[in-house]
């Protein structure tokens, strides 16, 4: 804040000076403290404690990822991980490293709504090479899963191209596909 004032000898003067007093902010000091030698509590907030599959890049993949939003069965999902397969490139994947930092894998699988009519695919997710989820779903349908991934390396997405129209493309959705603590 600016603040002008007169300058004078008590006389009148028909010239008169102009100061300008200028407020300067109050000094903040910060004091580290010592240790307590307690840990640090754990971060308890969201973005700690769920990370987006869409997020990361995959180690590997066949085909490549689309991580944009997808409509399935209906319904918007913003963050979505999507492989593409045909006739020609039957299964496709991706496959994440989990770090064995996460407790559980979630997601909303079904094929993205603008896949060819009458198609379908078959969805697996494996956790360090064993099978944890197959199923075998159509255009129009979806399924909620959420998968134990304790103390897991890797997980790795995969689905199977069983539509009907071998020159068409059919896009597998993983549903803003999500890790947990």
């Amino acid at each position: 804040m600016a603040i002008a004032t007169a300058c004078g000898g008590g006389e009148s003067s028909p010239i008169q000076s102009t100061r300008t007093v200028t407020e300067t902010p109050p000094t903040v000091t910060a004091t580290a403290t010592e240790p307590s030698g307690q840990p640090e509590p754990e971060s308890t907030s969201p973005a700690s404690q769920t990370q987006y599959i869409s997020e990361l890049e995959p180690l590997t993949s066949t085909q490549g990822v689309d991580t944009s939003a997808a409509e399935v069965n209906g319904k918007g999902f913003a963050r979505s991980v999507t492989l593409t397969a045909n006739a020609a490139g039957p299964v496709t994947f991706a496959e994440y490293n989990l770090g064995r930092h996460w407790g559980t894998f979630a997601a909303t699988v079904g094929l993205r709504d603008d896949s060819p009519t009458g198609g379908s695919l078959t969805f697996e997710a494996t956790v360090d090479g064993m099978e944890k989820y197959k199923k075998k779903i159509q255009l129009g349908e979806s399924q909620t899963i959420k998968l134990d991934v304790k103390n897991a390396l890797r997980l790795k997405l995969a689905i199977t191209y069983t539509g009907q129209n071998a020159g068409s493309y059919y896009y597998g959705t993983w549903g803003d596909a999500q890790l947990g603590r």
